[in-house]
């Protein structure tokens, strides 16, 4: 279902999106409600990539061998 939702922008700037959205052969409000969509699936997106990241981190990588002594660490 979708919502009407009324905006404000400088004309410059609205000009600007009309061109956008004639390049693409979309509606205005097509074209702005498109460039939403993108946006908040970016973030999405980097949320869950952080968020897996952040995961992985938590639990460490098994970097193979044994842990050095407190000895072998400052050993010349």
């Amino acid at each position: 279902m979708t919502k009407n939702v009324t905006l404000r922008m400088d004309e410059a700037i609205l000009r600007k999106c009309r061109h956008a959205a004639v390049d693409e052969d979309k509606s205005l409000s097509q074209w702005i409600a498109d460039q939403l969509v993108k946006a908040v699936s970016a973030k999405e997106a980097y949320q869950e990539t952080r968020k897996k990241a952040l995961k992985r981190l938590e639990k460490g990588f098994d970097l193979g061998g044994t842990p050095l002594s407190r000895d072998e660490v400052y050993e010349r």
